[in-house]
């Protein structure tokens, strides 16, 4: 493993431009594909969930209360000494005391009960929400490991093919043809990474609820994607490129990476789709609609059913 390898994305970057492998537009187009980084699955955490400890206190202010207003009301008259075993004999008898705890009790229940219920279900919705911004958090995190392998891709396909210029005198005119396509879709590689590196950069959690933003940004990783494929089938006329080691693993990068950014997508809409079924069943909507809770959009082309393409690494 060379020195190189332990470089940063941005410091790749920069030296390609300084070495002259890629022109300053495309160095700065690079630069821009890689400014989308994204927040961590704490930072994205909200504070909107209800504690449990409010349950508690809620529930002991309640009992307080109506306990001393029933004893403040009880009148100021010496408690009467109860005959139980009289009164409990008694066909329907029933002790004055119990009565009275249970009356208290009936009444808690019937004050704290529905809060205790509104704040589970809240904190329920909280709770799917949150499992939607880790879903996308991951996501994210994928679609920006892609983009930083692309500037070792560009720069080891750039730099063989300035070692084949110098080395080889008598190109083919085919040979020459072959270059200058490979040039194109390198080209077309860093306009699809900046692409998809603006789209992405920027992106807060409201911008969850935009399907139109959702599906630009897919569009945008659908192109980078192919850009990578062109870059790579290209690449075939090149024997010695294609087994060299660092493009190899590269290509092994760029494969699993692909993969995981499809897991992550499908995570993200189950996701997506728990959330927003319980967001519209009863009671949830209207503790969703009190608590302001938004749907949330889904991470898909506008087509819906289309997979994400595959690259072909054969």
């Amino acid at each position: 493993m060379v020195a190189s390898d332990f470089e940063t994305p941005h410091a790749r970057v920069d030296r390609m431009e300084a070495e002259g492998l890629v022109s300053a537009s495309q160095a700065e187009m690079l630069r821009s594909s890689l400014r989308g980084e994204t927040r961590t699955a704490s930072q994205q955490a909200r504070a909107r969930g209800l504690p449990g400890t409010f349950l508690l206190v809620a529930g002991a202010v309640g009992v307080s209360a109506l306990t001393t207003f029933f004893v403040a009301f009880s009148g100021d008259a010496p408690p009467e000494i109860q005959n139980v075993a009289e009164q409990l004999n008694e066909p329907g008898g029933y002790g004055a005391m119990n009565k009275s705890l249970s009356t208290i009790l009936a009444i808690a229940l019937l004050l704290v009960l529905p809060l205790i219920i509104w704040v589970w279900l809240h904190n329920s919705l909280v709770g799917r929400e949150e499992k939607v911004f880790e879903a996308w958090a991951d996501t994210q995190s994928t679609l920006q490991r892609r983009a930083d392998l692309i500037p070792a891709l560009v720069e080891t396909v750039t730099r063989y093919l300035g070692h084949e210029r110098e080395t080889l005198e008598g190109v083919t005119a085919a040979r020459s043809a072959s270059g200058a396509e490979i040039e194109r879709v390198l080209e077309a590689l860093i306009e699809a990474n900046q692409k998809s590196g603006e789209a992405l950069q920027g992106l807060s959690r409201e911008a969850l609820q935009d399907e139109a933003l959702l599906a630009r940004l897919f569009a945008a990783q659908s192109g980078l994607s192919r850009g990578i494929t062109s870059v790579l089938a290209t690449a075939e006329a090149y024997p010695e490129l294609k087994s060299g080691d660092q493009f190899l693993e590269l290509q092994a990068q760029l494969e699993g990476t692909e993969n995981r950014i499809n897991v992550a997508r499908i995570r993200f809409n189950e996701a997506v789709a728990d959330y927003n079924a319980a967001m519209r069943r009863l009671p949830g909507s209207l503790v969703a609609s009190v608590g302001g809770f938004q749907r949330k959009a889904y991470f898909r082309s506008e087509e819906e059913a289309r997979d994400a393409p595959e690259l072909a690494f054969d």
